[in-house]
């Protein structure tokens, strides 16, 4: 069995020799001029086909004809300094003797299959290439999912001991997360469940089957995803239930800091005005007088205060 393979560098598109293969692949990037050209004077797709290659943003989508189909996938963006809900958008058209891999930033799940075409253990058919590439896929999806977990269930442990506005940040970044990576699984599943019902010569029934299953994972990943979600949303309002008990708290000792010192402040302003017939002014010892009034009267609240269970 041999394949066509192409460097994923540069300009992707090559054609050089005449060896039979079993089917030609050709990874193209759609933001290189090249590439684009290639694609633009290629009569192998219609102008459709085409321009759903060439697009700069595409969502997940099946489309088919009598001989070939075409396949928008979205995969989570694992490469170094990268988010992971930047989703990479990979669109794959084939037919019986050519597959066309098109998108502009390098995916694993790709690479998977290229270093296994190069073993010469990869995919035999052009369908068989579509089932490993939704597969690998799949598995990186829920590499994703079970770090997240991982990571939620970490902040979920230690929301009590740690500043409520890093933990905010950081929740919030699980929201955002979470729901980027559903808005594009969702019509991934719809696409997946159009790809297992269509009747394509280039899928067989045990392909299809495999296909149910990728969709099935799929299907019960949107569905955690979706209960993972909540759970953040849940982590987010039980921080900001923390964060107000916090706030009525520093609000309720400064209240009753304010009540003890409120009559304390009115007997110094008071006897701190500048008029004629105030008591004590000749004598020398009121202001001790004045200063074990005032510190009668804080004792005297403070144990009222504790009377009344108010502190």
């Amino acid at each position: 069995m041999d394949y066509k393979d192409i460097s994923n560098k540069g300009a992707l598109i090559t054609e050089t020799d005449d060896v039979p293969r079993a089917y030609r692949w050709y990874r193209m990037n759609y933001s290189i001029e090249e590439d684009c050209e290639w694609l633009d004077e290629s009569p192998l797709l219609n102008s459709v086909f085409k321009e759903q290659l060439l697009k700069a943003e595409t969502r997940p989508v099946l489309y088919q004809d009598e001989e070939s189909l075409l396949i928008c996938l979205r995969g989570v963006n694992l490469n170094p300094d990268a988010d992971p809900e930047d989703m990479i958008s990979i669109r794959m058209w084939m037919n019986n003797t050519t597959v066309i891999t098109s998108c502009n930033r390098s995916s694993l799940s790709l690479q998977d299959i290229f270093k296994n075409l190069e073993s010469g253990i990869g995919p035999k058919t052009p369908g068989e290439f579509l089932a490993l590439l939704i597969e690998r896929l799949a598995i990186r999806i829920e590499d994703f999912f079970e770090k997240f977990e991982e990571e939620l269930d970490y902040q979920e442990d230690r929301i009590e001991s740690v500043d409520s506005r890093c933990m905010g940040s950081v929740l919030g970044n699980l929201r955002r997360q979470a729901a980027t990576v559903k808005r594009y699984l969702t019509p991934q599943k719809d696409a997946l469940d159009k790809l297992i019902r269509c009747e394509s010569p280039l899928l067989t029934r045990q392909l299809l089957e495999e296909l149910k299953d990728d969709r099935d994972k799929t299907a019960r990943l949107l569905e955690d995803l979706e209960l993972s979600r909540e759970r953040s949303m849940a982590l987010q309002e039980q921080l900001l239930t923390q964060i107000g008990y916090e706030q009525n708290n520093r609000l309720y000792v400064l209240a009753i800091i304010s009540a003890i010192f409120l009559p304390l402040t009115f007997l110094s302003g008071m006897l701190g005005m500048n008029v004629a017939g105030l008591p004590g002014t000749e004598n020398n010892n009121a202001f001790w007088v004045v200063s074990g009034l005032c510190l009668v009267i804080a004792i005297g609240l403070m144990l009222w205060f504790k009377f009344k269970k108010w502190y």
